[in-house]
């Protein structure tokens, strides 16, 4: 991630291949695209939604059948437009619905996360993976499962207890689900796109993933490299890891030991604003202090805001800058003027049907999608080992928790060959905590037709279409060349990072997002 960008973006990508894909490639879609959901039509006005019903099981396409949610943003000038753009947001459980608005809807000052010229040239096409969203979403327990206080297991004492949890929840999953569970995995997903491909009467896809969306991406482009005309994967999984998401959530521990260090220096740098110390080690002796406060005595009305409620919103945040103001001034009411309300206002679950199925879908993914340990000895012997460089190593046990239990089974994942691909575009930052660096340069060496432009000095996760307030104005310019023009940089490079925030005192801690995501 880091190196400045050379401006030598000259080399034009597959010209004659790119004729093929355009206006006259287009066949005419079958879907007919109408009113979205209302939460999606009252965010989004301009999106345009069809329902497919897709296989459960594409081995038996007369046997069960389920529907998922196709949205489009179409292209703002049909004379320019040459193809459909499918986005995934990652998650691996957000919705792509949602993602389609969120990169083409323009902010209250005219900014779209997606460059004008992206949006003339594609329809934007988002599908809720099939057990998510949109896409009949699965449910695994109950609404308030996980409004209750959680186990923490940084205790010993509450290992037992947050284990059986997980297996317990692992085993809700296969009695409310059947069958249905094991057809949730990426495999399936990748068959629905490409279904959704044939209905819109498209010869390729251009693609646009971000974390898990790459390594969907990847599999559809191993599955299907015939059909991919430009592609872009933006801070990615690694599928040559036969066990990709225990090592993933192993991995997020040792990233996330740096980029725990550059938010607590970041605070200290701006003692003026927060007053929690001008070092490292005085501000994280103040996030100690919240941290141990809140193991030792679970706080809020129903007494449900603890050690692990408190590191969930913790640890989401790290991954980029959107709410580090906000989260450091809860953290200074508390431990300066012991006031917690700020704090609650953030860590407090909310429970409900939506944040159960958005974990339900998450974690039955993630669990399908490859191998993952069952012996519970080691699974604690790793985090045993990464808790003695690491705060929260602890807090990321949960995934591998629910897979080693998982009734479901598991599919072999999909290890891209790279063959028979287009030129592809990457991002990275080499500081990213929820996808690590190492992994996306795994990725750029499955991948030998693909391009790497990494964001140095940068920890942000995700990198070309972000919030305004973390815009990299290089990475936008290079990623809308690329899907426009197919013009790639003509190595692999590295461009300088966005800035950080910079606090005002007179900013509030404000409540906490409705949503909140690496992309929010």
């Amino acid at each position: 991630m880091r190196k400045f960008l050379t401006l030598g973006l000259t080399t034009l990508l597959a010209a004659g291949a790119a004729a093929a894909v355009g206006t006259a490639a287009h066949a005419g879609s079958q879907l007919e695209f109408g009113a979205c959901p209302a939460d999606v039509a009252q965010v989004y006005a301009k999106l345009k939604c069809a329902t497919v019903n897709v296989p459960l099981d594409y081995s038996r396409p007369f046997g069960a059948r389920i529907d998922v949610l196709v949205t489009k943003h179409a292209s703002t000038n049909p004379a320019k437009r040459r193809g459909v753009l499918f986005v995934n947001p990652g998650g691996p459980a957000n919705s792509a619905v949602m993602a389609a608005g969120k990169l083409t809807h323009p902010s209250p000052s005219g900014h779209t996360r997606m460059p004008a010229e992206v949006l003339a040239a594609y329809d934007v096409i988002g599908i809720d993976s099939r057990g998510t969203g949109h896409s009949q979403p699965l449910s695994c327990v109950g609404d308030d499962y996980w409004s209750e206080l959680q186990p923490d297991p940084d205790r010993p004492e509450e290992r037992d207890k947050s284990w059986e949890r997980w297996k317990a929840f692992a085993k809700s999953c296969a009695d409310k689900n059947g069958d249905v569970l094991k057809h949730t995995g990426s495999r399936n997903v990748i068959k629905d796109m490409d279904h959704v491909r044939t209905l819109l009467g498209e010869e390729k896809i251009s693609y646009l993933g971000y974390s898990y969306g790459t390594y969907l991406g990847s599999a559809y482009a191993q599955t299907y490299p015939q059909r991919i005309d430009r592609m872009i994967l933006d801070s990615t999984m690694n599928p040559v890891d036969q066990q990709m998401w225990y090592d993933n959530s192993t991995g997020q521990v040792v990233a996330g030991v740096a980029r725990q260090r550059t938010y607590l220096e970041w605070i200290a740098k701006y003692d003026n604003v927060f007053h929690l110390g001008k070092t490292h080690d005085e501000v994280n002796a103040a996030w100690q202090k919240l941290l141990g406060d809140f193991r030792q005595r679970p706080r809020g009305p129903r007494k449900n805001v603890g050690a692990v409620e408190l590191m969930d919103v913790y640890i989401a945040n790290l991954s980029h800058e959107l709410y580090w103001e906000p989260l450091a001034k809860a953290m200074a009411d508390y431990v300066l003027r012991g006031d917690e309300t700020a704090v609650l206002d953030w860590a407090t679950p909310g429970g409900g049907a939506a944040g159960e199925r958005m974990i339900a879908g998450m974690i039955s993914i993630a669990c399908v999608d490859s191998d993952a340990p069952s012996d519970r000895a080691k699974i604690e012997r790793d985090f045993t080992e990464l808790a003695r460089t690491s705060d929260f190593a602890w807090y990321n046990v949960s995934i591998p928790s629910a897979c080693a239990n998982w009734h479901a089974g598991h599919d072999q994942r999909i290890v891209p060959s790279g063959r028979n691909l287009p030129p592809i575009l990457m991002f990275g930052t080499e500081g990213d905590s929820a996808t690590p660096y190492v992994n996306t340069v795994a990725m750029h060496k499955q991948l030998p037709s693909s391009v790497l432009v990494t964001e140095r000095g940068s920890g942000t996760h995700c990198v070309f279409g972000a919030h305004q307030s973390m815009v990299n104005w290089d990475a936008q310019r290079i990623g809308g060349d690329y899907l426009v023009n197919g013009v790639l940089p003509n190595g692999d490079t590295d461009i300088a990072p966005h800035p950080l925030p910079v606090p005002t005192p007179a900013t509030a801690a404000a409540a906490r997002p409705a949503v909140l995501s690496p992309q929010s």
